[in-house]
C-alpha cells in the first residue's frame, strides 16, 4: 500500500535528484541513527522499504511517475534478506533458519545478488552476522558489482561486523566491480585500524591465501597448527579447505602436519569443507592423505554426500580409504 504520511525520498533524507551512491550515503546515516537510538524500529522498517523502492530502477521510476510504493511488507512474507536487514528481527530470521541447509543460508536475492549475511552485516546486524557465520554462511559471495558482505560492513562503518567477517574467513583481497579492496571502502578510521589489527591473525591470512605470511610468522606465534579458531573452532586447515588454496593445503599437511579430521561446531571436517566448495583437487589431495569420508556432520551428512547435493556437474572423485575397488570407486556412484 502507499504511506499517506511520509514519501521513500523523505523517510530516507534523500533528494528526489540523488544518484545511486547519494541513496547509499543517505541510508548509512540512518542505520548509524538506528545504532545510537535516535530513531526506532518502526521508523527504520518504513526506511528499509523506502530505500527498497528507491534503489530498484523499476519501482523507483514507477513512484517518481505515480506516487505509488510498498510501504508495508507483512514480516511473515519477509524475504531472509529482508529479516536480515532489520536488526530486531534476529530472532525471527534465526527461526525461519533452523533446519535450513547451507544452500538455503546462502541464498542470493535474483536482482541484487544481495544474502542474508551481506543483508545483516550492512544493517550492523550483530547477531543475525553471528548466528549466520556460525551456521556456515559464506561471506565472499558477492552481489551484482563483485562486493562480499566484508566491503558493505566496511563501507557503513561497522567495525564490529568487520572483525566478526575476518575472523569466520572473509577474503580481504576480494576486489569488487569498482577495483576496491574492502579496506578501501573503510568509511572512517575504527573500520581501518580493524583491518590492520586482524592482519596479524593466522586465520585471516588462512583466509586470504597468504602463504608466504604463514611461512614467515607461524613459527613466531604460541599458536598450534591446530588451534581452533573464533566463534566456528575451525583450524587452518579448514579455512583453506573451503576456499580451495590448494597450495596452503599441502603446506599445512606435508610441512605442517596439520590434524585431518578435526571437526569445526558443525561438526564439519576439511573433507566436508572441500566438498562444499567443490574443490576437487583439495578433495583429492584430503583423500590421498588419510582424510576419513565417512564423518558425518550436523546435518547428517558425509563429504560425500555434501558433494552430491550442492554440486550439479558429476565428478569423478574416488573414496581412497579401503575400498577394494577403488580405482572404479566414484562418490557418485
Amino acid at each position: 500500500m502507499s504511506s499517506k504520511t511520509s514519501n521513500p525520498y523523505d523517510l530516507l533524507g534523500a533528494e528526489p535528484s540523488c544518484n545511486d551512491l547519494d541513496l547509499r550515503l543517505a541510508y548509512r546515516a540512518r542505520i548509524h541513527e538506528l545504532k545510537q537510538g535516535q530513531i526506532s524500529n518502526d521508523r527504520f522498517r518504513l526506511i528499509s522499504r523506502a530505500y527498497e523502492t528507491l534503489s530498484n530502477y523499476d519501482k523507483r521510476r514507477n513512484y517518481d511517475e505515480n506516487q505509488s510504493w510498498v510501504s508495508n511488507v507483512p514480516i511473515t512474507k519477509y524475504t531472509l534478506q529482508q529479516l536480515a536487514a532489520e536488526p530486531v528481527l534476529a530472532s525471527q530470521l534465526k527461526s525461519r533458519l533452523k533446519d535450513a541447509t547451507l544452500a538455503e543460508i546462502d541464498a542470493q536475492d535474483p536482482n541484487t545478488g544481495h544474502t542474508s549475511l551481506y543483508c545483516a552485516a550492512r544493517a550492523a546486524n550483530i547477531d543475525a552476522v553471528i548466528y549466520l557465520t556460525e551456521q556456515g554462511a559464506e561471506p565472499d559471495l558477492s552481489q551484482k558489482h563483485g562486493s562480499t558482505a566484508l566491503h558493505v560492513s566496511s563501507f557503513y562503518g561497522h567495525p564490529e561486523i568487520v572483525e566478526c567477517l575476518l575472523e569466520s574467513g572473509a577474503n580481504y583481497t576480494k576486489v569488487n566491480s569498482f577495483n576496491n579492496l574492502p579496506e578501501k571502502e573503510s568509511m572512517n578510521d575504527e573500520v581501518r585500524n580493524t583491518f590492520l589489527r586482524l592482519r596479524k591473525d593466522p586465520f585471516v591470512q588462512t583466509a586470504a591465501n597468504q602463504l608466504d605470511w604463514l611461512k614467515n610468522n607461524l613459527h613466531q606465534l604460541s599458536s598450534h597448527i591446530d588451534e581452533q579458531y573464533h566463534r566456528q573452532c575451525q583450524i587452518l586447515l579448514h579455512c583453506a579447505a573451503k576456499k580451495g588454496f590448494i597450495n596452503l593445503v599441502q603446506w599445512l599437511i606435508d610441512d605442517q602436519q596439520a590434524n585431518l579430521d578435526l571437526i569445526d561446531i558443525n561438526l564439519n571436517s576439511a573433507l566436508h569443507l572441500a566438498s562444499y566448495g567443490g574443490h576437487r583437487s583439495v578433495v583429492e589431495y584430503l583423500l590421498h592423505h588419510g582424510a576419513n569420508p565417512l564423518l558425518i556432520n550436523k546435518w547428517g551428512m558425509t563429504a560425500e554426500q555434501v558433494y552430491f547435493i550442492f554440486h550439479v556437474v558429476r565428478d569423478n572423485f574416488s573414496l581412497l580409504n579401503g575400498y577394494s575397488n577403488m580405482e572404479q570407486m566414484s562418490i557418485f556412484n
